[in-house]
């Protein structure tokens, strides 16, 4: 198996689909710098949605974002709320060897790599904030 794409944002998605890859998992919430607007018109097989309202990371939104992950490509995860923090959980829950982009507003796309190191430092941010957050 090929390793996988992943993307987090609806215009990084669109823009993976117009370079001619179509992402395997796709986490959207068809909001782009806070205007609402149409989901990218990129296939996907699979559609999940869950509610993950802005700054937070809810356990809904890793639950859908693990089953993209763990069945027939490509997934679709539309986020009722805000996607922004939801690289994190794809971090955790993508393979070895897949490759994540998200949008940075006014900066350009951000590309990470999925390894071990990756996986740890999504796992101590995780922590960090659960225990902030309690």
């Amino acid at each position: 198996m090929s390793p996988l794409v992943v993307t987090v944002g609806d215009r990084v998605t669109e823009t993976m689909q117009e370079l001619g890859r179509t992402p395997d998992v796709q986490v959207i919430d068809q909001v782009e710098r806070r205007t609402r607007r149409e989901a990218p018109d990129v296939p996907y097989a699979r559609l999940f949605t869950a509610a993950n309202p802005a700054g937070s990371i809810t356990f809904e939104a890793i639950r859908a974002i693990e089953e993209a992950f763990a069945g027939e490509k490509p997934a679709r995860v539309i986020i009722d709320g805000e996607e922004d923090l939801l690289a994190l959980p794809a971090i955790e829950s993508a393979p070895p060897g897949s490759t994540l982009y998200y949008g940075q507003p006014g900066v350009g796309v951000v590309m990470v790599e999925v390894d071990a190191r990756a996986k740890r430092s999504v796992e101590r941010l995780m922590m960090r904030m659960k225990r902030e957050s309690s």
